[in-house]
């Protein structure tokens, strides 16, 4: 478990042992099938969440619609879920297995305890707080500023970057949630970028023939 944490912690090395045989000590790894819910709205997180293997994705659900905010990839760190035990700052967001997933949990008391101690400990996970924070105000002023059909091209370019894959398993009505735009509007705009020749759809997926057009819309 040290190696573990060290991997993924830079202030890891930097603590007491005693403090590094009480961390690998509270920390553990959990594994996720595709589509499980790892953390949601109705309860409170009480760790902080690494992706050792696979993807998680983040989303926030506002009266039953979906919109995504940001992937966690492997080696990712997630401490925006924890941030009310850390911060005092309530997050509603609801953390997803994108696909099968190994993660490693440790508890935000630990963090609680020592990070008045550790001030390298305190930045590391104040710095990671921030970017994450920063990505979802970056989705919600796209979600304000940009068309639908941006929204749409840009979410399959990203699903596509995500998967590292020009052929991606996903679903209009997937799209229509993540985003929250209507199913209709969706297969409108999927239709309208197939006949540009920036996209195939296929049954349950969609092939990009463009990268650098649809990136570009």
């Amino acid at each position: 478990m040290k190696n573990l944490l060290k991997t993924f912690f830079p202030f890891f090395e930097n603590l007491a042992q005693e403090d590094q045989s009480e961390m690998a000590y509270l920390s553990y790894t959990q594994e996720f099938d595709a589509g499980d819910v790892i953390i949601s709205p109705e309860e409170k997180c009480f760790n902080i969440i690494v992706v050792i293997e696979g993807r998680l994705k983040s989303c926030l659900i506002d009266r039953h619609r979906s919109l995504l905010l940001y992937y966690l990839n492997e080696g990712d760190i997630c401490t925006l879920a924890a941030s009310e035990d850390l911060y005092g700052v309530k997050s509603k967001i609801t953390l997803y297995a994108d696909t099968d997933v190994r993660i490693l949990k440790t508890p935000s008391a630990f963090y609680n305890k020592l990070k008045n101690k550790y001030p390298e400990m305190s930045t590391f996970l104040r710095r990671n707080f921030m970017d994450r924070f920063d990505d979802i105000l970056y989705i919600m002023k796209a979600k304000l500023l940009s068309s639908s059909k941006q929204l749409v091209a840009s979410y399959i370019y990203d699903c596509s970057y995500n998967a590292d894959c020009d052929c991606i398993e996903i679903t209009q009505l997937q799209i229509s949630r993540d985003i929250a735009i209507a199913r209709s509007q969706v297969s409108f705009i999927l239709s309208e970028l197939e006949a540009e020749g920036i996209i195939k759809m296929m049954r349950g997926r969609i092939k990009i023939l463009d990268p650098i057009r649809l990136q570009n819309i």
